[in-house]
């Protein structure tokens, strides 16, 4: 299975998390990147603080979009609960699925990265320097390296695409 990270960093490298959103404004270009992947992929894997702050927009999703809920506490409404990137993995295939779509948070971001299992990252890199934003990285020991595919600018901000 090919598995897609879409994510938003700042200058200075770190994740903009959902509680810092309002630190800037996204290019219309690039507002949705990550719901349209996921529409691309037929499903999206968020961690539970992300699900959280996304269920209302879920509602409006189609039927068909498969949304899996990296957590280790069940959660309520239509989704499926995997309690790791391999659980969530097998469970996507299981399903016929032949690509994943990640859209995060941090610890879902790390479960992917860690496990060796982040095919694609997709980096909106906004020109903004924040304080306590997530970090991304592999397990203590490991390297996971990557190649520039495409990198694109809407406005301020650069879309980098890299593969493995």
């Amino acid at each position: 299975m090919k598995v897609q990270l879409v994510a938003n960093l700042s200058a200075n490298s770190q994740l903009i998390l959902a509680a810092q959103s309002n630190a800037y404004q996204a290019p219309q270009e690039i507002a949705g990147m990550g719901f349209a992947k996921a529409l691309e992929c037929g499903n999206v894997v968020m961690g539970r603080t992300t699900y959280q702050m996304f269920a209302p927009m879920m509602n409006t999703m189609p039927d068909t979009l498969e949304v899996v809920v990296m957590s280790s506490e069940d959660i309520d409404g239509n989704v499926h609960v995997a309690k790791s990137a391999e659980e969530a993995v097998a469970y996507l295939e299981g399903k016929g699925f032949d690509k994943a779509c990640v859209i995060g948070g941090t610890i879902t971001f790390n479960s992917f990265l860690g496990a060796g299992l982040a095919d694609d990252l997709f980096f909106n890199l906004f020109p903004v320097v924040i304080n306590g934003g997530g970090v991304l990285e592999t397990m203590a020991g490991k390297t996971s390296a990557y190649t520039l595919a495409d990198a694109k600018a809407f406005g301020d901000v650069a879309t980098l695409h890299f593969t493995k």
